[in-house]
């Protein structure tokens, strides 16, 4: 989301940027296509954190379940 609102910011400065220089401006539908070429650039970065955040909160989730289940046993053992 943060990356989609940078390549929007970006292609208003870049719009503008050519308009100062006497350049043709981009129709809203060549900026519509020039953010969602962006966006599918910046999608596989996108998924691969959230893919790592995903992993370490099931790897913390994972290992706190194991520790917690380790005690219980161990608390059933020093018991008995």
């Amino acid at each position: 989301m943060k990356k989609a609102l940078l390549i929007t910011a970006a292609s208003a400065l870049f719009t503008l940027g050519l308009s100062s220089c006497g350049e043709k401006l981009l129709t809203p539908e060549q900026v519509e296509a020039e953010i969602a070429k962006g966006v599918e650039a910046g999608q596989p970065a996108i998924d691969a954190e959230e893919n790592a955040k995903c992993e370490a909160e099931f790897e913390t989730r994972v290992t706190a379940e194991f520790d917690r289940l380790k005690a219980e046993m161990e608390a059933q053992q020093m018991n008995q």
